[in-house]
């Protein structure tokens, strides 16, 4: 890992092609990405990130309302568009988020998973 990447969540690393992951979209006017899971729970599991690390999710629902919002506009369009490139989400699919304790990475983000 870069040196200045130390302290910054493995999702920074990712989006600057750092670490291993699939970047699935990108929007860098808005500062969100939609990155695949390393993890997946499901056919299809993502991961919607703002850019910027740091402050959990409930933080970010919390300091900044409407751009937890926006994030949330964001992973559902996006997934919507891709849809019949990936026919796991013909049937729909779920967005979850962590609040608390179990949110082990300090960085805003909501996964996207395939309904099964």
């Amino acid at each position: 890992m870069a040196e200045n990447t130390k302290l910054e969540s493995p999702f920074v690393g990712i989006l600057r092609g750092e670490e291993p992951g699939t970047v699935i979209a990108r929007d860098d006017e808005k500062r969100f990405a939609i990155i695949a899971s390393l993890e997946p729970e499901a056919a299809i599991h993502w991961i919607a990130v703002p850019f910027e690390s740091g402050q959990s999710t409930e933080a970010m629902e919390h300091n900044d309302g409407e751009r937890f919002v926006q994030l949330l506009n964001y992973a559902i369009d996006e997934t919507k568009m891709r849809i019949p490139e990936h026919p796991e989400l013909t049937a729909g699919f779920t967005i979850k988020f962590h609040i608390g304790g179990y949110e082990t990475i300090p960085h805003a983000k909501l996964h996207i998973l395939s309904v099964e």
